[in-house]
C-alpha cells in the first residue's frame, strides 16, 4: 500500500498496464509508502507488484515483508467483508500519526470499525494484549485471525481460528480460505473460519469480556481479594496455632507422665522377654543336642530329582523322635538369610516322596515328621510331632549345624550303588494269614455294542480280507500283535480293563493303550512309591 498524492493505492489490484503507467504519473514524486511517509517506488519481481523506498533513501522503521499466505488471508477477508451489506473493507488502513496499521480494518455505515489482524507467526500474550487495547483506545475492536487456538492467555480476546499457517499450501483462490473449518472459541465447537467472520461482523455481536485492560484490572482486583483472603485465613491461621500450642503443652504434661508409666511396663516386659528368650534359647539348645542324623546311616542317598537332606530330631514335650528334611543345602558358618530359614512349600511337596522312598529303601521304621499349615497372612508350613502335634519351630530347624543333617536323595547317579537303589523294591512285609486274599481285577469280554468297548472294530470280511494281496503278511501281523498283547496281560506290573485293551502300569499309576508301553517298557516308569506332583 501506497500513498500518492493523498490516495490510496493497493500493489496487489492493480492490473498490469496501469501498474506501468504508474512510473509515468505526473505525481509519480510524490508517491509515499503509509508506514513511513516516504517517498516510494513501485517494483515488479517475479510477477510480484510492490512498493519500496526510493533509493538512496534511509527508513527509521524496519519493514517487515509479508508471506504469501498472510497476503492470501488478508485478501480473503477483504472479500468476505465487502460482501457483507453495510460494510466495506480497507486493507492496510493507517492511524493517522502511524501508531498502527491494520492488516484489514472493516468499517460499517454505522460507523462500528473492526481491525482484523492476520497473525501467523508467534507472538507472546504482553504482545497481542498491547496492540490490542492500542485498537481498543481508538474505539476499534480487534480480531485476531490465529492458526491455532490460544486458550492459554489470561486474557480472552476474539480470534477467528484457521488452521491455515505460513507453512500451509496456498489454495487457488483466497476465498477457498473461508471454507476451511476448525475449533472456533467464539461458538464452543468446530465451524468454517466464513461463518466466524460472519458472526463478528453481525449487527448483534457483543463482546462480553470487556477490553484487556478492563479484563487485566479484573485480574488485578480478583487478586487483590485473594491476597486478603489469604492474610485473613493466616490470622486465623496464627490464633488457631496459638490455641493449639497451649493445647500440646497441656498434652505434653500428660504424655510425660504416661511415658513414665510405659518406661516402667517396658521395663518389666523387657525382663520378661530376656526371660522368655533364654527359655527359647535352652530349649533351643536342647532341640540341637536330640538331633542326630537318621539312624539308618549305613543307607546310600536314592536317586531323586533333586538333593533331600534328613536330620532324627526329638520333640521338647514328649520327646518322640521324628525325621524332618530339607532341600535346601545347610552351610557352615550359617549366614543371616540361613539363620531365619523356613521351610518352603518345595520343602514339604516334592520332598515326602523322597524321604518315603528313602526310609523304604532303609528299611527304617523312623516315623515321619507331620506337615501343618499355621495360620495369619503370609500362609507358610511348618514341621509338627506325628505324635503330640508340637510344633517344630523354623529358628529350630535352622540353628542345625551341617553335621546333624545327612543326605539321603542326590540328584545324580553319581555310584554304580546309588543307582541301584532305583531298581530296589521295598521289603515285603509278612502278610497276616487271618487277612484274605485281594481279588485281582479279571479281564471281562465287552462287546462292541457296549458304551465301554475301547479299541480298533472289526471290520466286514469283504472289506479286509476278501481279494487282498497282502493277506498273508496282515495276518502275520495281526498274530505278531496278538502274541504282544498276551504278554502284556500275562504280565504281572500290568492291570488290563475289562475291554482287553487298555494297561495300568502298577508302578507309577500311568495308564497307555494296546502295546504303546512308551516309558512303562523295560521298567523305565518311577520307582514304587517315588511319585511326584504331576506324574499322571
Amino acid at each position: 500500500m501506497a500513498y500518492l498524492k493523498g490516495e490510496r493505492v493497493d500493489a496487489t489490484q492493480m492490473v498490469h498496464e496501469p501498474w506501468r503507467a504508474l512510473a509515468n504519473h505526473p505525481d509519480y514524486a510524490s508517491l509515499t509508502l503509509i508506514e513511513c511517509g516516504l517517498r516510494a517506488s513501485r517494483v515488479t519481481r517475479r510477477g510480484r507488484q510492490f512498493f519500496k523506498h526510493y533509493p538512496d533513501i534511509e527508513c527509521p522503521i524496519q519493514h517487515k515483508s509479508e508471506s504469501a499466505q498472510h497476503l492470501a488471508m488478508k485478501q480473503a477477508l477483504k472479500d468476505r467483508i465487502n460482501a457483507m451489506p453495510e460494510w466495506r473493507a480497507e486493507v492496510e488502513h493507517p492511524h493517522p500519526d502511524r501508531i498502527w496499521i491494520a492488516d484489514v480494518l472493516a468499517t460499517h455505515a454505522s460507523g462500528k470499525r473492526l481491525a482484523f489482524e492476520v497473525q501467523l507467526s508467534p507472538q507472546s500474550e504482553d504482545e497481542y494484549i498491547r496492540r490490542s487495547q492500542r485498537y481498543a483506545d481508538d474505539r476499534i475492536g480487534a480480531v485476531w485471525v490465529v492458526p491455532d487456538d490460544l486458550d492459554w492467555f489470561r486474557v480472552r480476546l476474539p480470534m477467528v481460528v484457521t488452521g491455515f499457517g505460513k507453512s500451509s499450501d496456498l489454495p487457488e483462490a483466497p476465498g477457498a480460505l473461508m471454507d476451511l473449518a476448525s475449533y472456533q472459541p467464539l461458538f464452543g465447537k468446530r465451524d468454517r473460519v466464513g461463518a466466524a467472520v460472519d458472526a463478528v461482523l453481525h449487527p448483534t455481536f457483543y463482546w462480553p469480556h470487556g477490553t484487556p485492560k478492563h479484563q487485566l484490572d479484573e485480574i488485578a482486583k480478583l487478586e487483590r481479594m485473594k491476597a486478603a483472603a489469604a492474610a485473613a485465613k493466616l490470622k486465623r491461621e496464627e490464633e488457631a496455632a496459638e490455641l493449639r500450642r497451649m493445647a500440646e503443652e497441656k498434652a505434653a504434661l500428660k504424655a510425660a507422665e504416661k511415658l513414665a508409666r510405659e518406661e516402667e511396663t517396658a521395663e518389666l516386659r523387657r525382663l520378661a522377654e530376656e526371660k522368655a528368650a533364654l527359655k527359647a534359647a535352652e530349649v533351643e539348645v536342647r532341640f540341637v543336642a536330640s538331633a542326630t542324623a537318621p539312624a539308618a546311616t549305613d543307607a546310600r542317598p536314592i536317586i531323586a530329582p533333586k538333593c533331600v537332606w534328613a536330620s532324627e530330631v526329638l520333640c521338647m514335650e514328649g520327646g518322640h523322635p521324628m525325621i524332618i528334611w530339607r532341600s535346601t543345602k545347610p552351610t557352615t558358618p550359617r549366614t543371616p538369610a540361613d539363620t531365619m530359614w523356613r521351610p518352603p512349600s518345595e520343602n514339604f511337596d516334592n520332598g515326602r516322596a523322597h524321604v518315603d522312598a528313602w526310609l523304604a529303601a532303609a528299611g527304617s521304621s523312623l516315623a515321619k515328621a507331620k506337615v501343618y499349615q499355621v495360620r495369619g497372612q503370609p500362609m507358610r508350613r511348618t514341621f509338627v510331632c506325628p505324635e503330640c502335634k508340637q510344633v517344630v519351630q523354623g529358628r529350630w530347624v535352622s540353628a542345625l549345624p551341617p553335621e546333624k543333617w545327612t543326605l539321603i536323595a542326590e540328584a545324580s547317579a553319581a555310584s554304580v550303588g546309588a543307582r541301584d537303589v532305583l531298581n530296589r523294591k521295598p521289603p515285603t512285609q509278612p502278610r497276616d494269614s487271618s487277612e484274605k486274599p485281594r481279588p485281582g481285577r479279571l479281564p471281562v469280554q465287552v462287546e462292541e455294542s457296549d458304551w465301554r468297548f475301547i479299541g480298533p472294530r472289526r471290520k466286514p470280511y469283504w472289506m479286509t480280507e476278501s481279494g487282498n494281496e497282502e493277506l498273508p503278511y496282515r495276518l502275520a501281523a495281526k498274530k505278531a500283535h496278538a502274541e504282544r498283547m498276551e504278554q502284556l496281560r500275562a504280565n504281572p506290573r500290568y492291570r488290563v480293563s475289562p475291554n482287553g485293551f487298555r494297561f495300568e502300569c502298577t508302578d507309577c499309576g500311568g495308564e497307555f493303550e494296546d502295546d504303546n508301553e512308551g516309558i512303562h517298557a523295560d521298567r523305565g516308569c518311577i520307582t514304587p512309591g517315588n511319585r511326584r506332583f504331576g506324574w499322571r
